[in-house]
């Protein structure tokens, strides 16, 4: 007893909770002789309740509360058969609590609300003995939250809202006796809940409106006490709820929401985000709903701004990786609606940082937490749970063992089918194996939040913070968003000479009836017509849809600048300005700004150099990074074998950098661990291979190497994989720069709650500690990238910033003739033969690569033989329009 006295005064809870059900096992275990049956009962009910308040701490609730019901289910046999009835009916009483929070967990919510309602009628016969009013009113209070419970599940609501209404008020009669009014005060509440229940279901509304308001009323003044305020705040906001249902209702609509008001206002005055950050996001977002339905602006700006203080505090304490996911989806409305409401109230700079404060905030914090081992120290509790982790893949690949589906020479193909990759391999073992990495790397999440002190909230950004991002006057930031009525683009520029601020906004409403119109259109004419390409089950039907992809991309293009209005965007905020920082919102992660037509038939990316980031916070974090020029280039090349081009790309590279044998990395024999430890040995990495996207598990997409070993996306986004001193990657291979969000819910309708996480390999790297992140936004040629490869990185190594070089690139392929192309390999042909004879002339054991080299060269020259000498091979947007830069330029 005395170590659960001391977890329920909050020391060292977990630990005292586990000490005193150890203890009352093994008292149980002894009391189970003849003559103790007393005893045991009554251990039994004590180590329920240690069962009970451990789910109440968060471990294992569910499973703590059937260890909990088990134990009173015992107890109360022995109580029974003893005669002991006001034992029995406090162990009945503790029984329907652990029932009816079953119930609230969703677990067999019908039954065990049927179990709860069973246990507590049956201890309120027993304690309606004369002594015993207080229990008893204890149990009625808990009864008539078990059928309003049922009620608002559906279950009978007219008639279990009675039910609940009468045992209110016998709770309430006993408890006006004197020493009871903080007792009353909590039924009153609940009682006014089951009223205001009763009205919104229509029943008697205005009336039992009236009844709800008298009853919180009552319980309010008993909760100006002191030491109550947390209660008084409950209460206030049921008061407020009670009023604006009346409103709602034609009561006095004016002075009913000045009303509610006037109670969320009070309630929020005793509510502090950071302590009670479930109730005051409540409040805050009841307040800020009225506003924003009745268009009063500044009180929906007041309310949703102190609900996503609260979000953000909430998300910061979850002790879980997907339990933060979980907050910020569910709270998506909140920042959207501050958002809309900001805009609407000419708030342009309150609307901007709080669209940046909503974004990639499980990247933010992932990079927090990647810098934190930016030294390579990395504790042994992390080693332990990484060798799992290494174990688990270890035993998924000898299980997938599969060769590679190959679509062709000139395509970097996907190994398996995007969204079916698992289908062929649904064995108990996968699954433990899977299920066992799954587990490490929950560990691994909860060890780096706190010892990256992710409980703190992130702060709003203020605006100086956002403009210091700028470069220079000429370059202007687009932060994109979409609600669902609007779609917002941000502009942020260097504020004016005369003192203004440098936030605009281009907003673009959608039909009345279509929610998130915008979104709903990427989905269905660029998203899904692309992930299945590889949903066809033979390579010669993957191909044809992958032409038809790229066919239908102009015009789809072309769709997209007119429903963005780009062109009245560039006229009116962006003169003057040369470079554009963008951060696209959800599905527009995938498209390739850089081909979004304009007037005058200029391509954006001809008009503006454009860099990516997935926010403004990310932004920030690689800025803070030193940017020397990069000196030494790692090679990681064609790790299956099977790539034509890629030895010729990763040569072209070699001789234009330098690259000794020892940073190149080659075929077969490249592991996981020997691509790290290279990462952390050079400056700037061309990565030239096979790499897997996952739409239907992100965390999974994967660079591809050899032997069914693979780097995820998780392991880049992982303390191990830190590499501090690595300025640029370019990723050669295919789709490292696609991402995908949850964008279906279980009917097939698009997600409104769908979080902006632009989960790519790309993104990876950014995290891992790359300055700057060349990938691709499709499944990219063989050929094409090889050349558009040896472009960009001569430009490079010639002095230009990336988006310079990149421009290059992309020029070379799209202008380039078969003449000048046939002259440019023509010459390097010759070098190459050269390079082979001398080679072989010394008897290096690299001759035989070599031969291969200029040999390759020369069946180039003769597919180019194929052209006429004006055409222009690689014109295709698809051949050079993938690639982009995410992070610094």
């Amino acid at each position: 007893m005395a170590y659960l006295n001391q977890a329920e005064l909050g020391k060292e809870p977990v630990a005292n909770l586990e000490r005193a059900i150890a203890a009352y096992t093994e008292a149980a275990t002894i009391r189970r002789q003849p003559g103790l049956e007393r005893d045991l009962a009554t251990t039994l009910n004590n180590l329920g309740l240690a069962y009970w308040t451990q789910s109440q701490v968060g471990k294992e609730p569910v499973a703590n509360r059937e260890r909990a019901i088990n134990a009173y289910t015992e107890a109360t046999t022995i109580f029974r058969q003893l005669g002991l009835e006001r034992d029995l009916a406090e162990t009945l009483n503790n029984l329907g609590i652990a029932y009816l929070n079953q119930a609230e967990l969703g677990k067999e919510p019908v039954a065990n609300l049927e179990r709860a309602i069973a246990a507590y009628t049956e201890a309120t016969t027993i304690f309606r003995q004369p002594g015993l009013e207080r229990d008893l009113a204890t149990t009625l209070t808990n009864l008539g939250i078990a059928y309003l419970t049922q009620a608002r599940l559906g279950k009978e609501p007219v008639a279990n809202l009675e039910r609940a209404i009468a045992a209110y008020t016998e709770a309430t009669t006993i408890r006006r006796q004197p020493g009871l009014e903080r007792d009353l005060a909590g039924t009153l509440n609940n009682l006014g809940n089951a009223y205001r229940t009763q009205a919104e279901l229509g029943k008697e509304p205005v009336a039992n409106l009236e009844r709800a308001i008298a009853t919180y009323t009552e319980a309010t003044t008993i909760r100006r006490q002191p030491g109550l305020e947390r209660d008084l705040a409950t209460t206030l906001n049921n008061l407020g709820n009670a009023y604006r249902t009346q409103a709602r209702l034609g009561k006095e609509p004016v002075a009913n929401l000045e009303r509610a008001i006037a109670n969320y206002r009070e309630a929020l005055s005793f509510l502090n985000p950071a302590l009670l950050p479930a109730d005051t996001l409540r409040t805050g977002r009841n307040l800020g709903d009225i506003g924003f339905q009745q268009g009063w602006w500044d009180i929906a700006i007041e309310g949703y701004t102190v609900a996503v203080e609260a979000v953000e505090q909430s998300r910061a304490w979850a002790t879980s990786e997907a339990l933060r996911q979980e907050i910020v989806r569910e709270s998506i409305g909140v920042y959207e609606n501050l958002i809309q409401a900001a805009v609407n109230q000419g708030d342009l700079s309150l609307a901007l940082r709080t669209v940046e404060r909503s974004r990639s905030k499980r990247l933010a914090d992932l990079i927090a937490v990647g810098d934190l081992y930016a030294d390579g120290r990395v504790p042994p509790e992390i080693q332990a749970w990484y060798q799992q982790v290494k174990d688990s893949r270890q035993i998924q690949s000898q299980l997938r063992q599969k060769p590679l589906d190959q679509p062709g020479f000139t395509q970097k193909p996907q190994p398996y089918p995007i969204g079916n990759t698992r289908a062929s391999f649904a064995t108990e073992q996968l699954y433990a194996a899977e299920a066992a990495e799954r587990q490490a790397w929950d560990a691994l999440y909860r060890f780096d939040a706190i010892t990256a002190q992710l409980q703190q909230p992130q702060p709003q950004p203020r605006l100086d913070e956002l403009t210091a991002l700028l470069p220079s006057p000429q370059t202007a930031l687009l932060s994109f968003y979409t609600t669902a009525t609007h779609t917002h683009i941000f502009v942020l520029r260097r504020p004016s000479r005369d003192g203004g601020e440098g936030v605009n906004c281009h907003t673009i409403p959608n039909p009345p009836e279509s929610a998130n119109d915008l979104q709903n259109w990427l989905v269905v004419n660029w998203v899904n017509p692309y992930i299945a390409i590889n949903q066809a089950e033979t390579a010669q039907s993957r191909q044809q849809r992958r032409d038809e992809w790229h066919q239908a991309m102009a015009t789809r293009l072309q769709e997209l600048a007119t429903r963005l209005q780009f062109d009245t965007l560039i006229q009116q905020h962006l003169q003057g300005i040369t470079e554009l920082i963008l951060i696209p919102h959800l599905f527009l992660h995938q498209i390739p700004f850089d081909l979004l037509p304009t007037a005058q038939g200029q391509l954006l990316g001809d008009r503006f150099r454009l860099q990516f980031v997935p926010s403004t916070k990310i932004l920030g974090l690689c800025q803070e990074r030193s940017q020397p020029t990069p000196d030494t280039l790692g090679i990681v090349e064609n790790t299956t074998e099977d790539l034509p081009y890629t030895p010729l790309e990763c040569e072209w590279v070699a001789q234009t950098w330098n690259v000794p044998r020892q940073r190149r990395l080659q075929g077969r024999t490249v592991t996981p661990d020997s691509y790290l430890q290279l990462l952390k040995q050079v400056q700037a990495l061309l990565s030239s291979h096979h790499a897997t996207s996952r739409p239907d598990d992100p965390l999974n997409s994967h660079l591809v190497l050899a032997e069914e070993q693979k780097v995820t996306l998780r392991d880049l986004l992982s303390p191990l994989w830190r590499f501090p001193e690595l300025l640029e990657v370019f990723l050669s291979c295919c789709e490292t720069g696609l991402s995908f969000a949850t964008s279906r819910d279980e009917e097939g309708n698009l997600r409104r709650e769908l979080l902006d996480e632009p989960l790519s390999l790309g993104t990876g790297f950014l995290l891992g500690g790359a300055r700057a992140v060349i990938s691709s936004h499709w499944a990219v040629t063989d050929l094409a990238t090889a050349l558009f490869s040896r472009e960009y990185h001569r430009a490079r190594r010639a002095g230009e910033e990336r988006l310079t070089a990149l421009h290059q690139a992309r020029q070379a392929l799209r202008e380039t003739c078969q003449k000048d192309w046939r002259d440019r390999l023509t010459a390097d042909y010759q070098q190459a033969y050269q390079t082979w004879r001398q080679m072989r002339q010394t008897k290096d054991p690299n001759a035989d690569t070599a031969q291969a080299n200029y040999q390759k060269i020369g069946d180039l020259i003769k597919w180019l033989d194929e052209f006429a000498p004006d055409a222009v091979p690689f014109q295709d947007y698809r051949y050079w329009g993938a690639f982009y830069c995410l992070g610094l330029p």
